[in-house]
């Protein structure tokens, strides 16, 4: 369970997810459980009083997850007292729901892989860019190979 986030984010492909952990209990549970081994950001309110629980209210009880899209809006919560598969399912679920889904070779995002693609991951190439959406092959570099798997993609 401590590797969640990077789960979501090497797994799911999830790179700007914000969640925020509501009292000192999911602080705790977050710090041990939930966050260990991450670099994803999580915004934590130990004390009542600050202005973070009241933004989110009804959500800013003890216990709760609040879940962020991109731009800082509210996409969901869950009333959480340990992190287990419900609730990993849970979480994905409201992220499925309110993200785009991409896949490896839609270096674009247009839900579609094609040439425009190709062009992308050969831009990236030469500029000695990386784009994990172009990294086809998962070898943590994009190259020539990414490049003929895309095409193979293309063409089968």
């Amino acid at each position: 369970m401590s590797n969640f986030q990077e789960e979501l984010r090497n797994d799911d492909g999830y790179e700007n997810i914000v969640i925020i952990a509501v009292g000192q209990t999911n602080i705790s549970n977050f710090n041990n459980n939930f966050c260990a081994n991450s670099d994803l950001p999580l915004v934590m309110d130990t004390h009542p009083d600050l202005p973070i629980r009241e933004q989110f209210s009804p959500y800013g009880e003890p216990h709760y997850l609040v879940i962020l899209n991109y731009d800082g809006n509210y996409i969901g919560h869950i009333d959480l007292l340990s992190l287990g598969n419900s609730e990993e399912d849970y979480i994905r679920g409201v992220l499925q729901e309110h993200y785009q889904e991409s896949f490896a070779g839609d270096v674009n995002e247009d839900s579609l892989v094609n040439i425009q693609d190709v062009i992308l991951v050969i831009n990236l190439i030469l500029n000695g860019e990386f784009n994990l959406l172009a990294d086809i092959n998962l070898d943590d570099n994009v190259d020539v190979l990414d490049v003929i798997q895309l095409v193979n993609i293309i063409l089968n």
